[in-house]
Formats: structure tokens, sequence, C-alpha cells
């Protein structure tokens, strides 16, 4: 009995274990919402419509980019620019509901 009761304690403190584990583990796709700012020119957007961002570059000259919802490579496609001309980008407050791409 008292083997069956030690085994059962260890059982459940392993138990535990895993699932605290399991708990504190982000998913790996879990990127914070907005500029990801780790070189990759990527913006996460994570409303549920089209938004309007303002592109900076280095030059200081701004553009505008329709982002959809989720991860958006900003120089990818049918980006106009070379990819470490962007420097930022940010949504602020502009028009919903645009088509996905740039805009001049």
């Amino acid at each position: 009995m008292r083997f069956n009761r030690t085994a059962a304690t260890m059982l459940a403190a392993a138990a535990l274990a895993t699932a605290g584990s399991l708990a504190l583990a982000a998913p790996a796709s879990a990127a914070p919402c907005g500029w990801q700012g780790d070189g990759t020119q990527d913006y996460n957007h994570c409303g549920d419509t089209n938004v309007m961002l303002t592109v900076e570059h280095v030059f200081g000259d701004d553009d505008h980019f329709c982002a959809k919802p989720g991860m958006n490579n900003i120089n990818a496609g049918n980006s106009p620019y070379n990819t470490w001309r962007t420097t930022y980008a940010y949504y602020a407050g502009g028009p919903t509901n645009c088509f996905y791409g740039w805009y001049r």
C-alpha cells in the first residue's frame, strides 16, 4: 500500500510539473502587435480589418501601406523600396478596410 501511495504521489508531481511547464511556454508564432523592429520589416496587425499604416523611411519620406490582419512583411511582394529603407511603421488611426498594398 505504501508503495502505491508513493508511486501515485510521484506520478502526480510529475504530471503537475509537466503541466506547469506547458502552461508557461508561449507559442513560437506569438508576436507582439505592431512593428517588430527585429530587422525583418514585419508589422503584426492584431485587428480584424485592414488598416492604413504610415511607413517611415531612411530619407525621411513617409509612405502608406495597407496592412491586413496578421503578420505583414512591408517590403515583400509589390514593395517599391529596398528592405533597408524602411525604419518604422505604425497605425495612426487612419482609414480602415483599405485594399492590401502600397499607397502613394
